[in-house]
């Protein structure tokens, strides 16, 4: 790793120097074998220098890094799309102080992709960051195992996912072709015949060979995402049977678009297709009977402004209802299923509404068939073909085998009875939660307003009592011990008052009267006043309107803007504080007003002179405990303006700020004119 030379160094005697080369040549190879490089990034004169193994994944010449190199020399190798994380990942470690640990990719100079997992840590000087070192490690092979370990995982999930399967893995750039002994037979073929891919093809009948060789060649082209299912018939080499196979699978293709990797699995449907044939061939018997009943039973459908459909039981040889013929829709059907009578006339039940079967609709309809007895039902449905919503159902057996289902589409009426009652659950738990909240913010305060001030208190009294009786024997250093005990307890004591208030503005509600903020305001300046001519500051108080609200939460919130401007200001410049007030335009509103836009709302500004900060951490000004600047050079316990905020949102407004290092800040507080 190249750093700095020392200030000053010591010579070297030449055998030395030889075992110092040979111990840096050894360490270099280790770290070379391994796949680590070095880095070292001094931050304040943005100088990188890194081993030859960081400048070799980077693409760096060597002699280019002799004086260091920019940051942005190394980060701008980043893979774009891990780029603005990692950047991110560096910046919060230099600002949290935080182990810096990142895996992304790189890309080369020959647009080869590696992995990396970096490592590093921050030093400060001064509680300011001084520079960031670290170790980069190639870790390229164990995520392509990763990436590989996946696609496996991929096809085990696809091919186990129904029982008597047969599996199939494809390989398109070598023609090697992968089959289970199920699928083997499903194509009349023994477990040791050999496959590829013509005797695929060959194993298919013949009217199916063209289509099915269509549809693989689509599935392993990348804009179709690789999908691929088809049913077609396969006529045994060896054992001449006809069997009907449905086929499914998935194509992965590289980053090229290449397919790599192409895997199904295939189920026999023979008996399906014969029942198929078997329906179709009742449907065909029942079918003259059925048009004779056909255009005055339209007419009476027609007319109801309910959806009706007639249908008949097709019962297996032994005489169980395994689906209902659908013989009679009227034109309501449309609204209720977006489909017309014709696309559902003459199909059978499960296979135009499937959902039936699952919601329990099928179930009710064989009762009624079987018992006579009318029934209704209100329920869900879902099926593959994407139609879903909530149906109210009612059935009627007709002549033997016969039922007329009337039923409509309550979706949105449902929706809504839903939506009602998910908001009234969901406010009675936020009213629980609050409940609950508010508790335990009670307890809380009730512990840090005894509990705790009661040891700070005897902490503070034992030091006194050390060191006003014992001063004369102890020393110089113990005394110093005994002020930062008191000065520790203050800043607790400060922090336990301050813990109490937020609590109690979560907690408690005081009763809103008119408040005049000029008044407000004069007795926030007189408390200041020491502060104010200890600064030699400025306090500039224009108009202020009266408001509704909790004085003593508005004095609080004026007092701590003031006090925060007198504390943040540059040494040696007087601090100026102005505050002025006027009505807040609806586009100067902040989001969190937004939906009360159409409300008159004031905008109280307190201006100051101060040092600013920079505008993209100002969300996090108003958290507690959240700090911009050094604790040692300002103090205070960091709840001031979350304080600030939390009274402000307690009387319907909320507060923003503005802000520049090195050029003040505004703070903006919005407060309802009503």
């Amino acid at each position: 790793m190249n750093q700095p030379a020392p200030a000053q160094s010591t010579p070297l005697l030449p055998a030395e120097e030889a075992l110092l080369r040979r111990s840096y040549d050894q360490l270099q190879a280790a770290l070379s074998i391994g796949l680590v490089a070095t880095w070292y990034w001094e931050i304040n004169t943005d100088k990188v220098y890194g081993d030859q193994n960081l400048l070799r994944l980077f693409g760096v010449p060597a002699a280019e890094s002799t004086t260091g190199l920019p940051l942005n020399t190394f980060t701008d190798n980043i893979h774009p799309d891990d780029q603005t994380h990692v950047v991110r990942l560096i910046e919060e470690a230099i600002q949290l102080g935080h182990i810096y640990e990142a895996e992304y990719r790189i890309i080369s100079n020959t647009n080869e992709t590696q992995w990396v997992l970096a490592r590093g840590q921050v030093a400060y000087h001064e509680q300011q960051p001084f520079s960031f070192s670290g170790v980069l490690i190639d870790v390229t092979e164990r995520k392509l195992a990763e990436i590989h370990s996946q696609a496996v995982e991929n096809r085990l999930k696809l091919a186990t996912e129904s029982a008597k399967m047969g599996t199939w893995d494809f390989n398109p750039t070598t023609g090697e072709l992968i089959w289970s002994d199920r699928c083997k037979e499903l194509f009349g073929l023994p477990p040791t015949a050999f496959i590829d891919y013509n005797v695929f093809l060959n194993g298919l009948h013949p009217d199916d060979r063209e289509q099915t060789d269509q549809v693989v060649q689509r599935a392993l082209q990348p804009e179709s995402g690789g999908r691929y299912d088809i049913e077609y018939r396969t006529v045994g080499s060896e054992d001449g049977q006809l069997r009907w196979v449905r086929a499914t699978g998935q194509a992965f293709f590289n980053e090229e678009g290449v397919a790599e990797q192409f895997i199904g699995t295939v189920i026999d449907i023979t008996d399906n297709k014969r029942t198929e044939a078997i329906l179709h061939q009742r449907v065909a018997e029942q079918t003259q009977n059925l048009e004779r009943q056909t255009h005055q039973l339209r007419i009476t459908l027609d007319a109801s402004i309910n959806s009706i459909i007639a249908m008949t039981a097709i019962r297996d040889d032994q005489g169980t209802i395994v689906d209902f013929m659908m013989d009679m829709a009227n034109q309501a059907v449309i609204r209720s299923n977006f489909m017309t009578p014709d696309e559902i006339i003459g199909r059978t039940l499960l296979t135009v509404f499937p959902g039936n079967k699952d919601n329990g609709f099928f179930d009710l309809y064989i009762r009624v068939v079987t018992t006579g007895v009318a029934e209704q039902s209100t329920q869900h449905y879902r099926d593959e073909f994407g139609l879903e919503g909530w149906f109210e159902v009612s059935a009627v057996k007709q002549a033997d085998d016969g039922v007329v289902v009337t039923y409509n589409n309550i979706t949105d009426r449902k929706q809504g009875e839903l939506t009602a009652q998910q908001q009234a659950a969901e406010l009675k738990e936020a009213n629980a939660e609050l409940k609950r909240s508010n508790e335990s913010l009670q307890q809380f305060a009730h512990i840090a307003s005894h509990d705790l001030q009661e040891p700070l208190r005897r902490i503070q009294a034992f030091s006194d009592l050390l060191k006003t009786q014992f001063a004369d024997n102890i020393s110089d250093g113990e005394t110093d011990m005994i002020r930062r005990i008191q000065r520790s307890a203050h800043r607790m004591q400060m922090l336990i008052k301050d813990l109490l208030m937020y609590s109690k503005l979560s907690t408690q509600r005081e009763p809103f009267k008119p408040v005049v903020l000029a008044e407000v305001l004069d007795d926030v300046v007189n408390d200041l006043e020491v502060s104010i001519q200890e600064k030699n500051a400025t306090v500039e108080v224009g108009a202020l309107p009266e408001v509704s609200g909790s004085a003593s939460r508005l004095r609080q919130l004026f007092q701590n803007l003031i006090a925060n401007a007198l504390k943040f200001n540059p040494s040696g410049v007087a601090p100026v504080v102005k505050i002025h007030c006027r009505t807040a335009p609806p586009d100067e509103l902040p989001s969190a007003l937004q939906e009360h836009s159409s409300r008159p709302f004031w905008l109280i500004t307190v201006a100051d002179n101060g040092i600013g900060f920079d505008e993209r951490y100002k969300d996090r000004i108003f958290t507690p405990f959240q700090r911009l600047h050094d604790a040692a050079s300002y103090g205070g316990t960091g709840i001031g303006l979350a304080i600030c905020q939390r009274v402000a949102e307690s009387h319907g407004g909320t507060m923003d700020v503005s802000s520049q290092p090195g050029a003040g800040s505004v703070f903006k507080v919005f407060l309802p004119k009503e």
